[in-house]
């Protein structure tokens, strides 16, 4: 149902378990593939830490770039509040807040809502579709983020587009989600973490300027690389 086959992307690095040197690559080689937007995990108990990861996120992709954070869930309404403005305060431009507390506390995330103007409250991504139908009901998020079933997913954002709400769509399978996001009604970006799977693709889905290129072959239009199969295939 879309009409625009490109799509805003941007860089996930799920990098918490790598080093500072590790992530600084990451983050380049991401820049070189034209990503103008990144998302870093943050919610450490030293909150130096991510003030720090923060820091270098900013030095590799540009003061410009759209800077998110993904917390997984790790802290209290009251602990997100503060860590916001601390981050804030730092000189910190965050694009969305992801996952900063529980799933389903429904009322801490309107608390957030309220009290954090100047950031957006991404979640929902963990939450089935009566779940993400009471958190776009309590007003307790700024973008909905999907993963799940394609019909629910389109369900979904359709929901959210009453409430006008923006979504965004969460990591898929050889990135064929990108057919998906571009026949959103609205969806800020898609989510790319660079998994293992776009190497069984003979061409993966191209991303280029920061954008995700619907591809215009029959169906999915994803051919899977027989040979580099095999090879993941064989018994060890």
């Amino acid at each position: 149902g879309g009409t625009n086959p490109q799509v805003p992307a941007y860089a996930s690095t799920l990098d918490f378990h790598l080093s500072d040197d590790e992530f600084r690559t990451k983050l380049q080689n991401f820049k070189r593939m034209g990503f103008d937007a990144v998302k870093i995990k943050v919610g450490h108990p030293d909150v130096d830490w991510d003030l720090r990861r923060m820091g270098i996120a900013q030095e590799v992709m540009g003061r410009n770039a759209d800077l998110m954070i993904d917390a997984n869930e790790a802290w209290s309404p009251k602990e997100a509040i503060r860590r916001a403005q601390r981050y804030r305060d730092e000189g910190f431009d965050i694009f969305w807040i992801e996952d900063p507390i529980t799933r389903e506390d429904y009322a801490g995330y309107a608390r957030l809502a309220a009290e954090i103007p100047f950031t957006r409250i991404n979640t929902g991504e963990y939450l089935g579709f009566s779940g993400k139908r009471r958190l776009l009901e309590s007003h307790g998020v700024d973008v909905l983020n999907l993963h799940g079933s394609m019909g629910m997913t389109r369900a979904a954002a359709h929901l959210a587009g009453d409430f006008g709400i923006p979504v965004s769509l969460g990591n898929t399978n050889l990135e064929i989600g990108v057919h998906l996001a571009a026949s959103l009604p609205e969806c800020l970006y898609m989510e790319f973490s660079d998994l293992p799977w776009n190497r069984l693709a003979k061409q993966p889905v191209r991303f280029e300027n920061g954008m995700a290129l619907a591809p215009d072959q029959p169906g999915h239009g994803i051919e899977l690389d027989r040979d580099v199969l095999a090879q993941y295939s064989r018994e060890r």
